[in-house]
C-alpha cells in the first residue's frame, strides 16, 4: 500500500491561538480542544479526516514518531487506543480500494469506514449527497430535469425524517422500494418518475465509488402509458389549424403546430431561430440532451417559418404553463371532442377516467403526434429515432401510441392481400 498516514491537529485553530499574547494562549489552550486529524498521503494526493476526538494542544505530542496524546491528558490511553484502531481501518480501507481498481479519494475512503463519529462521514449519506448530485450531475442538464431532481430529493427528505434513523445505501433495497412507495401515495407514472431519478443517483453514487449496494438495478420503472402520451391524429392535425381563432390563440397555434411537423420538444421549439433552419434542414443542439437533431423542414413547417421570420420577426414566446392552458382553450374552439380512456395505475388497483381529446393538451403532445403519425404514415422506424434524437428504439416505443382505427385498418390488410393469394 503506497499510503502514508500521520496525526495532526486542526491547524486552523492552532493559527487562532498563536496569534495571541503567552497569557491568552496558555488560557486558550486549557479551554478550547482541538479536534485530532489524519492526515493521508497516497501518491501525491493529500486529503485529511477527522478522528472525531479532541485534546488540548498541550496534550499532543507532535513528534514524528511519537503523534498521541500525552500521558499528562485523562483517558490518554483509551484515546490513542482509538486513534490506532482507526489508522487500521483507514489502511484498510485504501487496501481495498486498490484490490477494487477504485481510485483511492477522501470520498471512497470516508463511505468504508465504521466510525459514526468521523465528521465527514455526513457528508456521503444518501440525502446529503443528493444535494451534490444536483449540482454536479445536473450541471449539463435542462432546467425541467434539474427540477425533477430537486423535487425527488424533497420527497426523499421527508421519507428519511418520517424514520428513526438517516438513510445509508445499505437502506435502498426492495423494502425500501415497497416503503416509499407506500409513502408517495402516488399514481405509478409519478411513482416511476421519482423512483427512476432515485435510480439515477444511486447508479452516479456507484460509479464515483460512495456507494457499494446494486440492489437498485432491480428495481422495476412502472410503465409510463397514459395520459401523458396521448397523440393527435393527423385530420384532428388539420382541423387545428384550420379553425378561426384571435390572434394570441393563433400564435400558440403555430408554436403547437411547428412541434406537430417536426417533434421537437418545447424547450427546443422556444429557443428556434433562423440560423437553426439551412437548406431544408432544421440542425439544432436539443437543450435536454445537448445532441444534435438534424429534421427536414417539410412545407407546412416552412409556411409557418416565413410567416414569421421572412421580415425579421421572432417566433412567439409564452410560458409553459400559460401556453398548456391556452392549447386547451384552442382545442375546445376546434372541436376536439375525441374521446380517451386513460388508465392510472397505483399497485396493483386500477382506475379509468374518460377524457376529450382538448382536456389532454399540452405542449408534449405535439411530440407524441408528430412521432407516431410518422410511424402510420409508413416512415421507417430508425429514421424517426435519428431525427427525434432518442438513443434506442426503446425510448421510442414509448412515443409510438396505439390507434384502434389504424390497427384495425392494417389488420384489414392481411384479409385483403389472403383473398389475392392464387388457389
Amino acid at each position: 500500500m503506497g499510503a502514508k498516514l500521520n496525526l495532526n491537529l486542526d491547524k486552523t485553530k492552532e493559527v487562532r491561538v498563536s496569534k495571541i499574547n503567552a497569557d491568552q494562549r496558555e488560557k486558550a489552550e486549557i479551554k478550547r480542544p482541538v479536534t485530532i486529524f489524519h492526515s493521508v498521503h497516497y501518491k501525491g494526493y493529500r486529503f485529511r479526516i477527522s478522528s472525531g476526538q479532541a485534546v488540548e494542544p498541550k496534550h499532543w505530542d507532535k513528534a514524528k514518531n511519537r503523534q498521541q496524546v500525552k500521558r499528562t491528558r485523562e483517558n490518554y490511553s483509551l484515546i490513542n487506543s482509538i486513534l490506532t484502531k482507526q489508522q487500521n481501518d483507514i489502511e484498510a480501507a485504501i487496501l481495498k480500494l486498490e484490490l477494487s481498481g477504485r481510485p483511492v479519494s477522501k470520498e471512497n475512503v470516508v463511505v468504508k469506514l465504521p466510525w459514526t463519529t468521523a465528521v465527514e462521514i455526513t457528508d456521503f449519506q444518501p440525502v446529503p449527497l443528493f444535494q451534490k448530485f444536483i449540482i454536479v450531475h445536473g450541471s449539463d442538464r435542462a432546467a425541467r430535469t434539474v427540477k425533477g431532481y430537486n423535487t425527488t430529493l424533497s420527497y426523499l427528505t421527508k421519507f428519511e425524517k418520517s424514520n428513526t434513523t438517516p438513510l445509508t445505501f445499505n437502506d435502498f433495497n426492495d423494502n425500501f422500494y415497497k416503503q416509499f412507495r407506500q409513502f408517495l401515495g402516488m399514481y405509478d407514472n409519478s411513482f416511476g418518475f421519482y423512483i427512476k431519478n432515485i435510480k439515477t443517483f444511486l447508479s452516479w453514487a456507484n460509479d464515483k465509488g460512495y456507494n457499494e449496494f446494486i440492489f437498485f438495478k432491480k428495481w422495476k420503472i412502472p410503465n409510463e402509458d397514459g395520459k401523458d402520451h396521448f397523440f393527435l391524429k393527423h385530420p384532428e392535425i388539420q382541423q387545428l389549424a384550420k379553425v378561426e381563432v384571435e390572434a394570441r390563440l393563433d400564435k400558440v397555434r403555430d408554436l403547437f403546430l411547428i412541434g406537430c411537423y417536426c417533434g421537437l420538444r418545447y424547450s427546443d421549439l422556444s429557443t428556434l431561430k433562423p440560423v437553426h433552419v439551412q437548406n431544408g434542414l432544421i440542425t439544432k443542439i436539443a437543450v435536454k440532451t445537448n445532441e444534435f437533431v438534424k429534421i427536414p423542414v417539410i412545407p407546412e413547417l416552412q409556411e409557418i417559418f416565413d410567416k414569421y421570420w421572412k421580415n425579421g420577426g421572432h417566433l412567439p414566446i409564452i410560458s409553459n404553463q400559460k401556453g398548456n392552458e391556452y392549447l386547451k382553450e384552442l382545442a375546445q374552439k376546434a372541436e376536439l371532442f375525441r374521446q380517451f380512456n386513460y388508465v392510472q395505475k397505483r399497485n396493483k388497483t386500477s382506475t379509468e377516467k374518460t377524457y376529450e381529446a382538448w382536456e389532454m393538451m399540452s405542449w408534449h403532445v405535439a411530440r407524441h403526434s408528430f412521432i407516431t403519425n410518422c410511424i402510420q404514415f409508413g416512415v421507417p422506424q430508425e429514421v424517426v429515432r435519428r431525427v427525434v434524437g432518442h438513443s434506442s428504439f426503446q425510448t421510442l416505443k414509448k412515443y409510438i401510441q396505439n390507434d384502434d382505427d389504424f390497427n384495425k385498418k392494417e389488420i384489414m390488410k392481411i384479409s385483403k392481400s389472403n383473398r389475392q393469394i392464387p388457389n
